[in-house]
């Protein structure tokens, strides 16, 4: 029975270890004296996503080489299938790699080198979503480009980054060259902004919504109506992409019990369980099960292999 996880930040899901040994190897300052890797990128204490989202600035220098967006790779899908995971979907930013030698498709067949072996050694099915940085107008076509030219080597397109100031209808002619090349769309909302940025996804083609938990500010608990978009979601089984510690971290809810995960579920959403960054929230999808049952969700494995049935892996 497969199960999957569709939302992981690549440069967010480095292991620990790994990021200390590269950053030995390559002589990056910034973590050349610290003793303890998870430690210092743990952003369990943000107070925005904003703060939450500068760590990244570490693992980017890091990923800089072939050979260590290769390693990076395997190691993320090899930590998936040691939680039991058989499809992964993994999303990356590929213009953060070219600040050295390697060129954009270098960045592609580093990633998917890394998700082919682990294929090979564990039977893991793994593809990589391109992510355009949305508070970077230049870097998004960029990447529509290059997703297009290359798209046999990915599973779909993305924008990431602040949301507030950044929906996506700023970038409505990327979606539509990116739909009408066929690729799948799925599109971080309603997590830094509010229940117009998922609408606003919708309207330009978004097959998932990444995050969209906020989609709960849409819907009348006690009177059980639903808004306009809430609405559309439900029936026409549009997937959100939950990631419940990352949510905590980004100051989002207080604790498990205040997630709205539970609540989704229970009125019938298309709900997915999912680990967004594992090194900055220190998590998996195993304790990403656990914080589920905390939060009111009777069976969260039940979500994984449902999850199996949205991925763009099929």
């Amino acid at each position: 029975m497969n199960k999957a996880v569709l939302h992981d930040h690549l440069d967010g899901g480095l292991r620990p270890d790994t990021a200390r040994e590269l950053a030995l190897a390559t002589n990056y300052g910034p973590l050349l004296e610290i003793e303890n890797p998870s430690e210092f990128f743990d952003r369990s204490a943000c107070e925005s996503l904003e703060e939450y989202l500068e760590a990244f600035t570490h693992t980017i220098a890091l990923m800089q080489t072939y050979d260590n967006l290769e390693r990076i790779s395997f190691e993320a899908a090899e930590d998936m299938h040691n939680n039991g995971i058989t499809l992964y979907e993994s999303r990356y930013a590929p213009f953060f790699s070219v600040n050295e030698d390697l060129s954009p498709v270098q960045v592609l067949n580093a990633i998917n080198s890394g998700f082919k072996q682990a294929e090979n050694l564990y039977g893991i099915q793994s593809g990589l979503i391109l992510c355009g940085m949305r508070h970077d107008a230049n870097n998004v076509k960029l990447v529509e480009e290059l997703a297009i030219q290359n798209k046999e080597k990915i599973i779909g397109f993305d924008i990431a980054g602040p949301e507030l100031t950044f929906r996506p209808n700023l970038f409505s002619d990327t979606f539509s060259n990116i739909a009408h090349s066929g690729i799948n769309i799925t599109i971080h909302a309603g997590e830094g902004d509010n229940v117009e940025s998922i609408q606003d996804a919708l309207d330009n083609g978004a097959k998932r919504i990444g995050h969209g938990v906020r989609i709960i500010e849409d819907i009348d608990l006690d009177n059980h109506k639903f808004g306009k978009t809430a609405g559309y979601i439900l029936d026409n089984e549009i997937p959100l992409e939950i990631c419940i510690t990352s949510n905590l971290h980004t100051n989002m809810y207080k604790d498990a019990e205040n997630h709205p995960i539970s609540t989704l579920v229970k009125l019938g959403f298309q709900v997915s369980l999912n680990t967004d960054n594992r090194l900055m929230s220190n998590t998996s999808i195993n304790k990403e099960i656990k914080v589920a049952k905390q939060s009111g969700v009777i069976d969260p494995e039940e979500l994984l292999v449902k999850s199996a049935g949205y991925s763009f892996l099929n």
